[in-house]
């Protein structure tokens, strides 16, 4: 549009337009339009209008000059031009800004996507690596903590600890032999309750509470960890509020801490029944066979009395002379009614012990199996808590984040497509 501000006549006009016309055809576009203005006419319409508004005549000239001097064919022709198309026109500048900001507006929200995605992918990377941390702090500490001990290279902890009180208690047992144990009837439960109580079965559990306090200390630096992965990350939706205070209700929480008897629990429920039931049990064999083994003794006495009891009082036969025994035979019967309670009884105590071991050796492996459960759950309960329930959690944030990304990327592509068709139509 070319605007020519002049005050010449309806046909000078016409002239004017067509020789400008000619003249600029070749370097200007077909739809070039020329218009002619008088800015002197209209501002003085205007100051007719301003000079006396209500006089019929003074409206009457404004209206005269301000037709006359065209102004008002630029406002149409801007209007023209600027006014929206009935049909879309890819090459029209208000078509042209309108796809620059389309384009602008995708190549934002492109960024955008990706900073998102660099933010998930750097949580990921973090949470994996807390996982493994985890896992090693698991395989660890079956090792550590239930591992061979320091004097043998082979076996495990409890297999050792078990070994040096068995030894320790066999010296006891060794020296309870059943003419011992008869003097010491009423004292067989005490004796084995102070062996098994004795500090060299103590060993194990020492190693524990040692062991504890390191898992404490592990615990601490695996939460310290969790927090400071959240903390490294404050970026919705992975600075969770709700996440950070369950996990710090959760370290408040009494049954979060590791006392020094945490692991030794299983110890003294097992010694517990090791006293209870195997000792007991022989502590009553015990009683059974030195009533018995004195019962025999005390009948084949009375036999051997009761065939020599004749020819002590000078009748010349014993009491068991109406049954044809002599006094010879009577003496022989009641000494082997001795022996034989004495066999009896000492083949009792010797099974009653014989039970008791056995009874000690599934106490132990049952001790084994209560040890290493109880370590499995003080790691899942205590030790890993907050660091399985923060990487638990955080997985789930960044699922749900992946997913919300690949939805808004494809419709972000179906964006594109319908741009590269509004720019190139004829692809």
């Amino acid at each position: 549009m070319l605007v020519v501000t002049s005050a010449p006549s309806k046909t000078i006009t016409e002239d004017l337009r067509t020789s400008l016309m000619n003249s600029l055809l070749e370097k200007t576009p077909k739809t070039l339009k020329v218009l002619f203005v008088d800015p002197s006419r209209a501002a003085a319409a205007n100051e007719a209008f301003k000079s006396d508004f209500q006089s019929p005549s003074a409206v009457q000239r404004y209206q005269d000059d301000y037709v006359g001097s065209q102004v008002s064919t630029v406002s149409a022709a801007l209007k023209k031009i600027l006014s929206p198309q009935p049909d879309f026109s890819e090459s029209s500048p208000r078509s042209q800004t309108a796809l620059s900001h389309i384009r602008a507006a995708l190549l934002t929200c492109q960024a955008t996507l990706h900073r998102a995605r660099n933010e998930m992918e750097n949580v990921a990377v973090d949470v994996c690596a807390l996982k493994a941390r985890v896992e090693e702090a698991k395989v660890r500490a079956q090792g550590e903590v239930l591992g061979p001990s320091s004097s043998s290279a082979e076996g495990d902890a409890v297999i050792d600890a078990l070994n040096l009180a068995a030894k320790e208690v066999k010296v006891v047992m060794d020296r309870l032999t059943w003419w011992r144990m008869i003097w010491r009837v009423d004292e067989i439960s005490h004796v084995l309750t102070q062996a098994v109580l004795q500090p060299g079965c103590r060993t194990l559990e020492q190693q524990l509470v040692l062991q504890a306090g390191r898992l404490s200390a592990l615990q601490h630096d695996i939460t310290k960890s969790t927090f400071a992965l959240l903390e490294a990350h404050p970026t919705p939706p992975f600075n969770s509020a709700l996440l950070q205070n369950s996990l710090q209700q959760l370290v408040a929480s009494p049954s979060f801490h590791i006392t020094p008897h945490t692991l030794t629990h299983p110890i003294n429920t097992r010694r517990g029944q090791v006293i209870e039931h195997p000792t007991t049990r022989l502590h009553v064999a015990a009683q059974r066979a030195t009533l018995g083994m004195g019962g025999s003794i005390a009948a084949g006495a009375g036999l051997s009395w009761a065939g020599w009891i004749g020819w002590l009082a000078g009748s010349g036969e014993g009491l068991l002379g109406a049954i044809g025994l002599d006094a010879g035979t009577a003496v022989g019967v009641g000494l082997l009614t001795a022996v034989g309670g004495v066999r009896w009884a000492v083949g009792k105590w010797e099974r009653a012990k014989r039970r008791w071991w056995e009874d000690w050796d599934r106490v132990g492996s049952g001790l084994g199996r209560d040890l290493r459960s109880t370590l499995d759950q003080t790691m899942q309960d205590k030790v890993l808590v907050v660091a399985q329930i923060g990487c638990n959690k955080l997985s789930d944030l960044i699922e749900q984040r992946r997913s919300e990304i690949e939805e808004v990327e494809e419709e972000l592509g179906t964006l594109k497509t319908t741009l590269e068709s509004l720019e190139h139509p004829s692809k």
